[in-house]
């Protein structure tokens, strides 16, 4: 009992520089239109389960995590609870029913999957008829970028626009924070 009072009372903390998008993205799901049917959100890469958790609070929705790391998923379930559900999954080979999300969301990770592509084409399997994607990345080729570790897998806005219109997605959104580093993408499947 006393470790579901406290997943309850702990907050979900955004780091300083993704607060911006992720407050905007949580604001689209929760703005959906249907208010009378519980959104279901697969992150994609969910790493320790903060956005799942935060999404789970803030837009009111059904979340799943996955991520190939088990110590990253087992560290989420102890510490998240209800309206979160957390899988050790691939992005890129996920055990999922074609069809049963709304959305598919990640944050920072899509630079960290080998076959990004093969990732998108699961969202697209994934995701309902008209459902939409978000992907929160680092901008790729500008300088406030171009010292980090991955920085050489990183997307322009171009570059990742091109790949999901690749992998099969329309009409296509691209907008960065204000410090220019993080871009949130938006496509409809």
């Amino acid at each position: 009992m006393r470790e579901e009072e406290e997943k309850k009372e702990m907050p979900v903390e955004l780091l300083k520089n993704e607060q911006e998008l992720v407050k905007e993205l949580g604001r689209r799901i929760r703005d959906r239109g249907d208010a009378t049917v519980t959104a279901l959100v697969l992150d994609m890469g969910c790493g320790t389960g903060r956005l799942a958790a935060y999404l789970s609070e803030e837009a009111d929705c059904e979340v799943l995590g996955i991520d190939v790391m088990r110590d990253k998923i087992e560290r989420a379930r102890r510490r998240w609870g209800r309206g979160v559900e957390f899988e050790v999954q691939s992005a890129e080979y996920a055990a999922l029913k074609d069809e049963t999300f709304d959305f598919v969301v990640s944050l920072k990770v899509l630079h960290e999957i080998p076959r990004p592509e093969i990732a998108l084409r699961e969202a697209i399997r994934v995701l309902k008829n008209r459902g939409r994607i978000f992907i929160i990345d680092w901008i790729g080729g500008i300088a406030a970028t171009k010292r980090h570790a991955h920085a050489s897998r990183y997307f322009t806005p171009q570059q990742l626009e091109a790949l999901l219109s690749l992998t099969g997605f329309r009409d296509i959104a691209i907008e960065a924070n204000k410090e220019g580093e993080l871009m949130l993408a938006e496509a409809i499947k």
